[in-house]
């Protein structure tokens, strides 16, 4: 009979304590806390132009050229480029390419007759 005890015991406490494991896995994990908002990347004018541009169309011609030129900005910007051109990286140009080890690379093809035993 003690061992029926000792098992229901045993089994009471093991469930404690998985249910006391859980219990702080759920409340370190941070529960259901709402994701963070996306982090705007313009100020607050220049996102509402931004916003307006994005239904205009191409027979608007004087504000379809303000908004291409909004569009230009913020890529600039995004991109962190201090000129508008795209082209190679300053840091790069002034770098020197070094040729190929050829060394190891052997040079040419072995003879037919020389494989042959």
């Amino acid at each position: 009979m003690t061992d029926v005890r000792a098992f229901k015991a045993l089994s009471l406490l093991s469930t404690i304590g998985v249910l006391v494991v859980t219990a702080c896995t759920i409340q370190l994990r941070g529960g259901n806390d709402p994701a963070p908002q996306k982090a705007e990347y313009t100020t607050g004018a220049t996102s509402a132009e931004l916003m307006r541009c994005r239904s205009i169309t191409s027979e608007e011609a004087a504000d379809y050229q303000h908004c291409k030129q909004l569009w230009a900005e913020s890529r600039r910007r995004f991109f962190g480029r201090k000129d508008g051109v795209a082209g190679h990286d300053e840091a790069a140009a002034g770098l020197v390419s070094v040729p190929k080890d050829q060394s190891r690379i052997p040079q040419g093809y072995p003879k037919p007759e020389a494989i042959k035993p």
